[in-house]
């Protein structure tokens, strides 16, 4: 047989993939981004100490932290939800959004320390007198 006959048989016969969805469905236990709740956020930096791909990083200031994921270096593991003690990391359940520009998919969250409210403390017992 000739190549130019297989060539010819093989367009003749036509496409036999079976296209593809759009999008497979996600499953039960997908791993999405990394999600960080600022407000529950203790700026501990156990989730960045755990981050082997280094995608956590914690920058503490005077006046509190600067918490930041990029998702191009995570793996993707859930180490950092794992170990978050507060429980402010989460993952999500959906695909991350298409993104134009290089580093379009970072977060940052600059969280400011709490300022402690001010103990005032017990009064001494004032002694009554007996007259």
């Amino acid at each position: 047989m000739s190549i130019i006959r297989l060539l010819f048989n093989n367009l003749q016969g036509g496409s036999i993939t079976l296209p593809y969805p759009e999008r497979p469905p996600i499953q039960s236990d997908y791993r999405g981004m990394v999600q960080n709740a600022p407000e529950q956020c203790t700026g501990c930096a156990l989730c960045a100490y755990v981050c082997t791909s280094s995608a956590i990083t914690v920058q503490r200031a005077a006046d509190g932290f600067r918490w930041s994921y990029d998702p191009a270096q995570c793996t993707y593991c859930a180490r950092c939800t794992q170990r978050c003690p507060k429980g402010s990391l989460t993952m999500e359940d959906k695909r991350p959004p298409i993104y134009q520009q290089l580093g379009g998919l970072k977060q940052y969250h600059d969280v400011k320390k709490k300022k402690k409210a001010a103990v005032i403390p017990p009064s001494s017992p004032q002694p009554v007198d007996a007259n």
